[in-house]
């Protein structure tokens, strides 16, 4: 669960940067990217699964891109306090690198229409399938 986690933090900030047009697109999303929940199928189609927040009653968990190449993942836990994990990231073509320390995560964009993006996560350094997730971003 951890991992899932993890990787669907990841997944949100790839989904930032998977655009044409570098800058414009980089642009539109920048803010706050609210998780819907992982596809199960293959290759980034098949049906939602809900994400499952710790208590619904809190805010939703999500994550927050910002200008400068940094980005935060925030969850809540059953008694709605928040626990935020920092990371940078950076774009090469439709992949996104994410850096934590001395972790590196890539991300692969599948799509981003209006406010959905939909990125693509290794589970395992070197996986040939990924973990797709779907996020939402706030307005």
């Amino acid at each position: 669960m951890k991992m899932l986690k993890h990787s669907l933090a990841a997944l949100a900030v790839g989904i930032l940067f998977s655009c044409n047009g570098k800058a414009q697109n980089e642009q539109e999303l920048i803010g706050t990217w609210e998780i819907q929940g992982t596809l199960m199928g293959d290759n980034g189609e098949g049906w939602l699964m809900p994400h499952n927040q710790a208590n619904p009653d809190c805010e939703a968990d999500h994550t927050v891109f910002a200008e400068d190449n940094t980005a935060s993942e925030v969850r809540y836990n059953k008694n709605c306090d928040a626990k935020e994990k920092s990371f940078s990231w950076k774009r090469e073509g439709d992949h996104i690198i994410l850096t934590s320390g001395d972790r590196t995560v890539d991300w692969l964009i599948h799509s981003i229409e209006g406010d959905k993006m939909t990125v693509g996560v290794q589970m395992r350094p070197n996986a040939k399938n990924r973990m797709y997730a779907v996020y939402k971003k706030q307005e």
